[in-house]
């Protein structure tokens, strides 16, 4: 294995043997174990927004009356001292949470970043501390930025009593980067599944202002997401959406997309031995046929602990049902 320049300046500096004192040195950037900067960039993402999601539509009302509409309207939202809201939603997985932020960033035009646990990840003593703060430094530099975190749980967890826990001082730091974010210009968004495992202290207003549950799909929305990723496809124009909505009581987003992707694979395979003729269409008897074969990911006992998750966290919500779908 060939060794750089920079490698080899940095291990002679280690090893003292660099002019008259010895003396430890930070590698060079990108040598492992050494925090040299997370690559998380803010940028404008560019789709159809909205129009890619079925249903949803009281959170989306919300979303464009608190965050679009301010963003679009700063002068008038100034003189009534309004400023967009920072939002948590949670809810069962394959619900469309992480779906939804990525089409907000599109249908509000501002620039997006999106943060995974893996970016703010260090093997160094206070590394993942210094890498929240380069963040949220970035997002004020690009803003106005829409910050996303996903899995956000597990990146502010409950801080514990031990003064030796690193995570606590990790936590600590998102504390003090989220308030009040968005007088810097820093919208925050974050999604989970856990809103149990998230430290009290992050959910306070000025850091976490609406925290929303994102439901299963209900037959309205689930009929809607069968038909808006099927008018991409060469679909049999016959097939019927309300009875295939009826047939996945139960199944979340992520299920019938999945459904759409089975169908529409066999009928590819179907078609490329046909190659002469015109492609062959996905019809309702082969969507029944899928569906019979398959079984939603999201059990009973799951979506039970669900609720009763959100009788904790959104206790006034039991009547307002936000459901969501996507493809």
């Amino acid at each position: 294995m060939s060794v750089t320049t920079a490698e080899k300046e940095w291990l002679l500096r280690v090893s003292g043997k660099v002019g008259n004192v010895e003396e430890k040195a930070a590698p060079p950037a990108n040598r492992v174990g050494v925090a040299s900067g997370t690559t998380t960039v803010a940028t404008k993402k560019v789709g159809r927004g909205f129009e890619d999601v079925a249903g949803m539509t009281e959170l989306k009302r919300l979303v464009t009356e608190g965050f679009i509409n301010v963003i679009n309207n700063k002068e008038c939202a100034a003189a009534y001292g309004i400023k967009p809201p920072s939002m948590l939603l949670y809810g069962p997985s394959g619900c469309g949470k992480t779906f939804f932020a990525e089409k907000m960033a599109e249908e509000v035009g501002i620039n997006f970043m999106k943060v995974v646990p893996d970016d703010i990840a260090s093997t160094l003593v206070h590394g993942t501390q210094e890498k929240i703060g380069e963040l949220f430094r970035k997002a004020e530099r690009k803003s106005p930025t829409l910050m996303f975190f996903d899995e956000f749980d597990a990146m502010v967890p409950h801080r514990t009593n031990n003064e030796m826990d690193y995570q606590n001082g990790e936590v600590n730091e998102f504390l003090c980067m989220l308030n009040n974010a968005a007088d810097r210009g820093v919208y925050v968004l974050a999604a989970t599944n856990h809103p149990e495992r998230i430290d009290k202290a992050v959910l306070r207003t000025g850091r976490i202002d609406e925290i929303i549950y994102v439901d299963m799909p209900d037959a309205e929305v689930r009929a809607g997401l069968f038909r808006l990723a099927l008018s991409k496809l060469p679909a049999d124009e016959g097939v019927d959406c309300e009875k295939l909505a009826d047939l996945t009581n139960g199944y979340n987003c992520s299920d019938i997309s999945y459904i759409v992707k089975v169908a529409s694979r066999r009928m590819f395979n179907a078609s490329i031995l046909e190659r002469h003729l015109p492609y062959k269409k996905i019809t309702q008897e082969l969507l029944e046929d899928v569906i019979l074969h398959r079984t939603p990911s999201v059990s009973s006992k799951d979506l039970r602990e669900f609720e009763r998750i959100r009788s904790e966290f959104s206790p006034k919500d039991s009547v307002a049902r936000r459901s969501v779908g996507f493809f």
